[in-house]
């Protein structure tokens, strides 16, 4: 966790709870997908699923950020700062994670080999265990774009920029570059995320101000119910999968992802304040080990026959990933305690 995560989870620490929902659905979609083409409950909550829990990241994401310095040296402070230790980690946990692959999979070390060339590519190049190295890429480059918007222009600015690179981002279905669906690094998602970001960013600054939240809370929650209930029996043709750019009714992109990240924050902060959940909150604070590792685990436990269930792998790709993660942080924490401060 950075220094920007961990004065968020300080200022308002409701919001780990949102982001470890974001977490546990993600898992939850890994696990299902082996069941989407067999199941139409499965399909359909999978696809419901895909409707709000990646954009909900960069959502949040926008919330720990702040304008810099309107000169050049605070711009690379922020790269060299919280850029180039997600490259870093990155390339780290994408040659582990190619060499696990290796040894799960039984790979040919050519076939091996080859993935480490897609490791530079990035994006929809990589699959498998591999899967969510696309997302820190998008995550990184969307940071720079929303800092640079909310550094060096006024709000207006920012909201025109990420509306038009939103028109565009959903104007097409597929780049098609060098075979690709996307870009490499996924960077044409950007285009997307961008938004996202930026209103998780206004609108933090003004949540407090928010009256009503339960109404809001409410209002959304039934709204979201009807939408999942119309895709299960009409087959409502809203999918949003931001990996291979496959977006169906693309206006439902900007809005429904919005509406379900502030039904979750105003969930969230009512469950804080009571103490509900609160056991929850470490999957926020080693969320990026968790979406690295968790489809390798998810793997591993599928070899197992009686293992291999929606529901035990669901659960136990979080915890498995989550105490991997923790027992990992604190062997490095023990042998080098410089290096970790939380």
């Amino acid at each position: 966790m950075k220094h920007s995560e961990r004065q968020l989870s300080k200022e308002a620490p409701w919001t780990d709870l949102v982001i470890a929902v974001g977490v546990i659905a993600m898992v939850l979609g890994h696990a299902l997908f082996p069941s989407i083409k067999t199941n139409h409950p499965a399909s359909t909550l999978y696809i419901v699923i895909y409707w709000w829990h990646m954009p909900l990241f960069f959502i949040m994401g926008g919330l720990t950020l702040k304008p810099l310095a309107r000169n050049w040296r605070a711009m690379w402070q922020f790269v060299r700062e919280r850029l180039l230790p997600m490259a870093s980690t990155y390339l780290i946990a994408g040659v582990l994670l190619i060499f696990a692959s290796h040894v799960i999979h039984g790979d040919s070390w050519g076939f091996t080999a080859h993935y480490f060339l897609r490791l530079i590519y990035g994006g929809s190049a990589l699959n498998g265990d591999l899967t969510m190295m696309w997302f820190f890429t998008v995550m990184a480059l969307t940071f720079l774009v929303v800092e640079l918007l909310i550094t060096w222009t006024d709000t207006f600015t920012q909201f025109f920029i990420a509306i038009t690179m939103f028109a565009l981002g959903i104007s097409y279905g597929s780049v098609g570059f060098m075979g690709e669906p996307t870009t490499p690094w996924a960077a044409d998602l950007v285009l997307m995320t961008t938004l996202w970001m930026l209103c998780g960013y206004h609108g933090y600054r003004y949540y407090s101000q928010l009256k009503n939240k339960a109404f809001f809370a409410t209002a959304i929650s039934i709204i979201f119910v009807i939408l999942a209930i119309c895709r299960f029996e009409w087959g409502l043709n809203f999918v949003l999968y931001l990996k291979t750019h496959t977006i169906k009714t693309p206006y439902m992109a900007f809005y429904v992802p919005l509406m379900v990240a502030l039904a979750l924050c105003i969930m969230a902060e009512a469950l804080y304040k009571k103490g509900w959940l609160n056991w929850l909150r470490p999957l926020s604070w080693y969320a990026v080990p968790i979406l690295y590792m968790h489809q390798a685990v998810i793997d591993v436990l599928a070899m197992v026959p009686a293992l291999n269930h929606t529901l035990i792998l669901w659960l136990l790709g979080v915890i498995i990933s989550l105490l991997i993660a923790a027992g990992w942080h604190h062997l490095v924490k023990l042998v080098f305690p410089k290096l970790t401060r939380n």
